[in-house]
């Protein structure tokens, strides 16, 4: 019994990691304190298009006609884009610190017209819980077919949520489905299976809605979405097909699986911008779904096993 679950509950703690929330890691970021908006591109640069991706942190440039360069810190050539590709200036001494290069001499290629990269200058002042809205501009120097140019915006400040009322939430969830089980220990049972299944169902949301509005340089993360949905149709299966204290225990593993899958993404109560398909109310609510109906799976089935009738 135990041998059969350990390879499932190992698959769904490592979907841990994909919900991350670091601006700088292969992992999608889940919340922020800022958003980073773009100025209008002047009308020279109309074959040029700019946007930001990765949680602010990530600049990605198309050119689809003339050549762009990106500037440096001390003004030097740092990054050539256009139809033909884009070429990281080896000797920038920006290129190497921002990791795009090794260093060197020459031009060397890095992608095609269309670039995204890591850009410090998009790092926002500290957080001090000031006052929302604008707060500061950035500026990447660049020239346009050897005319001057910018890719410039503003970084706005989002208040940060209130957290009490979640805690509040779902402490008194959890409170109540265990008093609910001292009164009826019959209940055990549909109420492991029915908190599994909503914490799972909790747990692979988030993974899709974060996992796919923001991912590093642009790619949806479509291995961990595949596998987390692969992995939720293997353990609905195995739910439909066990019966008694099998599907029970399952249920349990299910729900704390889910519950500290989705540890990587309670960002989403800190922060006030969240990097998701839904909207931020609702995706605060799938990831506290899946804790707290998750915590409650598994402390009915493993709590509460000595008062099954």
């Amino acid at each position: 019994m135990r041998k059969r679950y350990v390879a499932p509950l190992t698959a769904c703690i490592a979907l841990a990691i994909p919900a991350g929330a670091s601006a700088h890691a292969s992992s999608p970021t889940v919340a922020l304190d800022y958003r980073l908006v773009l100025d209008d591109l002047a009308p020279a640069l109309h074959a040029v298009t700019v946007s930001v991706l990765d949680g602010d942190r990530a600049l990605r440039v198309t050119v689809r006609g003339g050549r762009l360069t990106v500037l440096g810190d001390l003004g030097e050539p740092m990054l050539r884009i256009g139809p033909g590709g884009a070429f990281v200036n080896r000797a920038s001494i920006t290129a190497t610190a921002q990791r795009l290069t090794r260093g060197g001499r020459g031009w060397s290629r890095v992608g095609g017209a269309t670039f995204a990269w890591h850009d410090h200058r998009l790092a926002p002042p500290p957080y001090d819980g000031g006052h929302s809205g604008a707060v500061a501009r950035f500026t990447i120097p660049a020239t346009y077919d050897g005319r001057p140019a910018a890719l410039a915006g503003t970084f706005v400040r989002y208040r940060r949520p209130l957290l009490w009322p979640w805690l509040a939430g779902a402490g008194i969830s959890v409170l109540a489905v265990m008093l609910l089980l001292r009164l009826r220990p019959a209940l055990r049972a549909p109420l492991a299976t029915l908190h599994g299944v909503l914490a799972g169902a909790g747990a692979l949301t988030a993974l899709v809605a974060f996992g796919a509005a923001d991912a590093p340089n642009g790619r949806v993360a479509w291995v961990q979405i595949v596998l987390g949905s692969l992995l939720a149709a293997a353990v609905a299966g195995a739910l439909l097909r066990l019966r008694g204290e099998r599907r029970t225990v399952l249920a349990g593993l299910l729900g704390a699986a889910a519950a500290v899958a989705s540890i990587g993404s309670l960002g989403v109560f800190r922060h006030g911008v969240v990097i998701s398909l839904l909207p931020t109310s609702v995706s605060r609510f799938v990831c506290a779904l899946a804790v707290t109906a998750g915590v409650a799976a598994a402390g009915t089935v493993f709590l509460m096993r000595e008062q099954t009738p």
